[in-house]
């Protein structure tokens, strides 16, 4: 295309340096946001993983846990896994009411 092309030298965050902008500007409106905290990362995390045998799949799950909860999922194809903390904490709660 006879153009220079520019790769800038972090490159590879690119898109996060772009959301980390977005979101100051979200805050700076007075947006609401669930940052936990800079001290959050002194908390004991823990990761393990299992794989899943509910389908022909048998996808490898990742699991966070910190603080007796879990924080995070990924790695399941069918979406089995991939509930947020929050909405299992809420069917948790439900079952137990």
């Amino acid at each position: 295309m006879g153009r220079p092309v520019i790769v800038p030298e972090h490159y590879d965050v690119m898109g996060a340096l772009g959301a980390g902008i977005l979101a100051q500007k979200q805050m700076q409106k007075g947006g609401m946001t669930r940052f936990r905290g800079f001290h959050s990362i002194q908390e004991d995390f823990h990761a393990r993983t299992f794989e899943c045998n509910g389908c022909s799949n048998l996808c490898e799950v990742v699991e966070i846990s910190s603080g007796g909860s879990i924080k995070a999922r990924w790695g399941d194809r069918c979406g089995k896994w991939a509930m947020s903390a929050a909405q299992e904490h809420q069917v948790q709660a439900d079952s137990l009411a």
